[in-house]
């Protein structure tokens, strides 16, 4: 027995032909798909969700505040509490969308003039009650 080798170095079985014979592979043609460009139509799409409504009627916080800075024309507290809610109302409906920026825009300026008319009274009404020298 002579020892055959295949060229590539791997051992075959001795009673394994050179030449099976064998036809090539047959494969399955592919499918033809839908007639035109050879591709599906595309989907319509997803309409998506509606853009989101601001909340209802005026901020609460910016009533509060134009209410506060009324009163603060009256006495010096209600001012002080009337700028700051005006400064959150103004956030608030910033973010939220909410209507009553404006009132809370007056209420912060009513206030504002306010503080300043009591420091400017208090002021002056300490040089004038202030110790007399005469």
């Amino acid at each position: 027995m002579s020892d055959q080798r295949p060229p590539d170095g791997f051992d075959r079985p001795l009673d394994y032909p050179e030449d099976a014979g064998l036809p090539p592979p047959v494969y399955p043609t592919p499918h033809p798909g839908l007639p035109g460009s050879g591709y599906y139509p595309p989907h319509p799409g997803f309409a998506g969700y509606p853009p989101p409504q601001p909340p209802p009627g005026t901020n609460g916080k910016a009533i509060a505040a134009l209410v506060c800075a009324v009163a603060g024309l009256a006495c010096c507290l209600p001012a002080l509490a009337g700028l700051v809610l005006g400064l959150i109302a103004m956030n608030d409906t910033k973010r939220s969308g909410q209507s009553g920026h404006s009132l809370a825009v007056a209420a912060v300026i009513i206030s504002s003039l306010a503080i300043v008319g009591y420091f400017v009274y208090f002021l002056v009404f300490a040089m004038v009650s202030g110790p007399s020298t005469g």
